[in-house]
């Protein structure tokens, strides 16, 4: 574990010391919002949004708004599948994506690993229709015990590729969350993302993300 964060803070410090790159940095908050159909299916919504501090001109400035609506669909007790749409405001645009996700968690001990697989279509007006690809894998960890309780913290480490078919993505999170009560907990923690990755054209965004976890049940 100790190596893993190492090496997730010597890969962003160097990209953004070394790398001629863009840089971007602002706040991402997100509340999150699940209620239980069935055992088997649950219905998740979200509302996050965009702030940067510091854009590619210097300024602070607000970027967008994203609403999301996701029905996930467990097959046993470690896959899954959601099927979603997010509608997200920037500027004076919209833009309509509709996704699919695989997911599969393992849980060794203490330790959870997930891992997510989705595909991403976007619709927008007088723009042609766009794909994206995706893969995600996260550590989750308590950091006393073998489980979350409440009012304790764990720790959740993720990476993520995305690839549109022209150019790849890679996000790093590393977040400390909070298990508040049985059915809320929150997250704190950093969004790294290295986009024009194959074009040589970097674009270094660090985002400082808070999301709220809600469930209804």
């Amino acid at each position: 574990m100790k190596t893993f964060c190492c090496f997730l803070l010597s890969f962003c410090c160097s990209n953004l010391l070394f790398a001629q790159s863009n840089f971007n940095t602002g706040f991402l908050p997100k509340i999150v919002v699940s209620k239980k159909l069935s055992n088997k299916n649950i219905w998740v919504n979200s509302l996050e949004s965009r702030t940067f501090i510091l854009d590619d001109n210097n300024e602070f400035s607000h970027s967008l708004v994203d609403i999301s609506s996701i029905i996930s669909i467990k097959t046993d007790f470690e896959q899954s599948f959601n099927f979603g749409y997010i509608l997200r405001f920037r500027d004076d645009k919209t833009i309509h994506r509709i996704f699919q996700h695989y997911n599969f968690v393992s849980q060794l001990t203490s330790i959870k690993i997930a891992h997510r697989i989705a595909f991403e279509q976007f619709y927008q007006s007088k723009r042609q229709t766009t794909f994206r690809t995706r893969y995600r894998f996260t550590l989750e960890k308590p950091l006393s015990g073998e489980r979350v309780d409440i009012k304790e913290f764990y720790l959740k480490l993720g990476n993520e590729l995305l690839y549109d078919f022209t150019d790849l993505k890679i996000r790093i999170t590393p977040y400390l969350g909070y298990q508040i009560y049985k059915k809320d907990r929150i997250e704190f923690g950093l969004d790294y993302r290295l986009g024009e990755f194959i074009k040589n054209n970097t674009q270094n965004d660090l985002w400082f993300r808070t999301t709220w976890y809600i469930s209804l049940n």
